[in-house]
């Protein structure tokens, strides 16, 4: 399961949409299966809400995977934290600081 999502995640940030930025990301994160929500809470926030939180996700791995994937497919500039979000109890599962 976690290889699909990786596949998944890579395939939809890969996908072309080279100067898309921030809003074309964010559409992109909501196609990824186990993404509930994903917004920019500010310039240096993403807010990514997980509909399975407890499900054994790779935070750090993912958190990799959309921060480089925003550089190269979206023109996002690193300098942002991601925020994995539990979206039942809305609390912070984890940050990953994509610099």
């Amino acid at each position: 399961m976690k290889k699909l999502l990786g596949i998944v995640v890579m395939s939809l940030l890969l996908s072309g949409n080279t100067y898309a930025g921030k809003q074309d990301m964010i559409s992109a994160l909501k196609g990824i299966p186990g993404v509930v929500d994903a917004l920019w809470n500010d310039n240096t926030s993403l807010w990514v809400s997980m509909s399975n939180p407890d499900g054994g996700h790779n935070f750090d791995e993912m958190g990799s995977m959309i921060c480089n994937g925003g550089v190269s497919n979206f023109s996002v500039r690193k300098d942002y934290s991601i925020v994995f979000w539990d979206p039942y109890v809305p609390k912070q599962i984890t940050k990953f600081r994509c610099y």
